[in-house]
């Protein structure tokens, strides 16, 4: 059996409007958590594009353009795309047009955060594995490899790795990783293969993964297509909400839902996604479970999901629904719930775009 996952760097220019999105919604719910927002992000070239809406704050709105503009190009900097690295477009040089509306959260609409405003299908899953956080083995691997490569800050920010494994009885041998990534004029071919090798080589050797066999050089693919010069920005368009598989569990798992990137914490999109992944590991974790898929479903009005269903999944792809007397209380899945337990107000998105929002939470420092 074949399993397949890709990453993608922040850099990327689709994890570039990703990143600006995410982070806006950040800094909007840690002004207020009842705040509703709706956005999204395109980029080409040096042009910066982002919609939407925003309401929040009670007297007194809690963003403005200019901070918008800001965040922006704080994006763009901490990505790599600076005078520093030299790789362009420099946040100086960005064209930023804006179409969002910009209001106070009404007290009528903030009596109906507590409420779905969409109908939603959200998946969750984890399997048992506690070396790969749970998560599929080559989504884990792909994730891994695309961060530890990113410290050769000398090569471009623009960069994808995908792995690709073949499963034979719990053991896992590599059919190839493919890496392409952006790099300036002057360096060489051999310079770029023999830099990733090294650090391919490193991160596995430091991962130490059960039943994972060792790479072959040669199954290491790197810039198939020849230079990779021109990139980000200039060398493609980007837009929010596109790298779905690689948010959620890799293309092996059915995602449900819609993108959580652009969305505040009640949106069913996001506290939806994330209670579904919290079920998923609980099951796995109490009753030794191979591997649990859950979803949950609501429609527009609805405090909690009018479905629920989780469903063991063994070694051989065999599904089994699990007795709902194992599940938890229906309160425990409302929205309200879910923002206080797991404290979505305080998410730091924007760094949890690095490896898929399902890999770990990770917080302000008030938390």
């Amino acid at each position: 059996m074949k399993e397949y996952a890709e990453f993608v760097s922040l850099g990327h220019p689709d994890r570039l409007c990703d990143r600006i999105v995410d982070s806006i919604v950040e800094y909007v719910v840690s002004k207020d958590k009842d705040a509703l927002c709706g956005l999204e992000c395109a980029i080409h070239t040096n042009k910066v594009f982002v919609d939407g809406r925003i309401a929040a704050g009670y007297k007194a709105l809690v963003i403005d353009n200019e901070k918008i503009r800001e965040i922006v190009k704080s994006v763009y900097e901490t990505a790599g795309y600076n005078h520093i690295t030299g790789y362009h477009p420099y946040s100086d040089e960005l064209e930023i047009i804006l179409d969002i509306c910009i209001e106070l959260l009404s007290d009528d609409e903030r009596n109906l955060r507590s409420y779905s405003d969409d109908q939603n299908v959200v998946n969750g899953y984890a399997i048992n594995n506690m070396k790969t956080n749970y998560l599929p083995i080559a989504h884990f691997l792909a994730n891994k490899i695309g961060n530890y490569i990113s410290k050769d800050a000398s090569l471009g920010p623009d960069y994808k790795v995908l792995v690709q494994l073949e499963e034979n009885n719990g053991k896992y041998s590599f059919d190839r990783i493919t890496v392409s990534r952006q790099h300036k004029e002057e360096h060489t071919y051999r310079l770029i293969h023999k830099k990733i090798v090294k650090e391919i080589k490193e991160v596995l050797n430091e991962l130490k993964l059960d039943g994972l066999e060792k790479i072959d050089e040669d199954k290491i693919y790197i810039n198939g297509a020849g230079d990779f010069i021109q990139g980000g920005p200039y060398g493609d368009n980007g837009l929010s909400g596109k790298k779905l598989c690689l948010d959620f569990y890799g293309p092996s798992v059915p995602i449900g839902g819609g993108a959580i990137s652009g969305k505040d914490p009640h949106k069913i999109d996001v506290c939806g996604a994330f209670r579904a992944r919290e079920l998923a590991l609980n099951l796995v974790k109490n009753y030794n479970y191979y591997s649990v898929f859950v979803s949950l479903s609501w429609s527009p009005g609805e405090k909690t999901p009018h479905s629920v269903s989780a469903y063991s999944i063994d070694e051989f792809n065999t599904k089994i629904e699990i007795d709902r007397k194992l599940l938890p209380p229906t309160d425990w899945f409302s929205i309200d719930c879910i923002n206080n337990d797991l404290h979505l107000d305080r998410l730091i998105r924007g760094k949890m775009i690095m490896n898929g929002y399902m890999f770990k939470f990770i917080y302000d420092s008030i938390h």
